[in-house]
């Protein structure tokens, strides 16, 4: 099912903090997570609504508009490929506060993906937005073929290699590259620098490190952003030479961090 909130958005919006509150306290469950999600990394999500102030009226329309015109395809691809139906889920087009481009949560009693419009707007992904939507179905799959809330697994950041690199490996498998995250030779200097990458990931598991350096769009290590994704996605073809791809959305928490702790030099 899809929720489209962006019409109220439009209704609302006067370009003030306020006028979001407005808009965002119609959907109490949303306006939840919004907060959430940066209260689980105990920052404050007052100070983030600021950013809501930095995108004009016109972004935000193109990434709706482009938005529903992909939705359809991908959502086709996935049933052909996964055997999930639309009812099988909710997708929701929201403003938040750059929460995330795309993300996968429990929201109105099924798995949904939320697509943050005000997000796509800041990385203009506007052309990029096919590889985007079927990263977040690769999630989607996983979660319905796990059978389990993949964010639990989250909790503990090393699962985010496990996780992220199953869903950039569906948009491999159905888009292919460039990804939809890729600049100009990141995938060259990825390759170039894997073992440095690795690296970098395992001292932040033995230090006990945040690695939302690797994952997040407004962070940058060695120069780069989403390197992450990378290593995520090498970690699932790795395991794809002993396992098929539903066996890897299977695999018990305890056997995926012995593989990464393997995987990992």
């Amino acid at each position: 099912m899809l929720v489209d909130t962006f019409p109220r958005f439009l209704k609302e919006w006067n370009g003030t903090v306020d006028s979001w509150l407005r808009y965002i306290r119609g959907y109490p469950e949303l306006f939840g997570k919004v907060k959430w999600d940066y209260e689980r990394y105990g920052m404050d999500w007052k100070g983030f609504t600021k950013l809501l102030l930095k995108r004009n009226m016109e972004e935000l329309i193109l990434a709706h508009e482009k938005l529903l015109e992909v939705l359809p395809r991908m959502e086709t691809k996935i049933e052909e490929l996964f055997g999930i139906k639309p009812k099988d889920y909710n997708v929701v087009l929201y403003i938040g506060i750059e929460n995330g481009a795309g993300w996968v949560t429990e929201f109105l009693g099924k798995p949904p993906i939320l697509f943050g419009l005000e997000a796509i707007a800041k990385l203009k992904w506007y052309s990029k937005l096919e590889g985007l939507v079927v990263h977040e179905f690769g999630h989607l799959v996983h979660w319905l073929l796990r059978g389990e809330n993949i964010e639990r697994l989250e909790d503990e950041q090393m699962f985010l290699l496990y996780t992220e690199g199953f869903a950039q490996r569906i948009e491999d498998i159905i888009i292919g590259r460039p990804w939809h995250l890729e600049e100009e030779g990141w995938f060259e200097w990825c390759e170039e620098n894997e073992g440095l990458l690795k690296a970098e990931f395992l001292r932040r598991i033995q230090e006990k490190e945040p690695l939302n350096p690797f994952f997040g769009s407004w962070y940058t290590l060695f120069g780069k952003r989403f390197l992450g994704y990378y290593i995520g996605y090498k970690f699932i073809c790795w395991l794809e030479k002993d396992y098929s791809l539903e066996e890897i959305s299977k695999l018990k928490r305890e056997e995926i961090k012995g593989k990464i702790l393997k995987f990992l030099p």
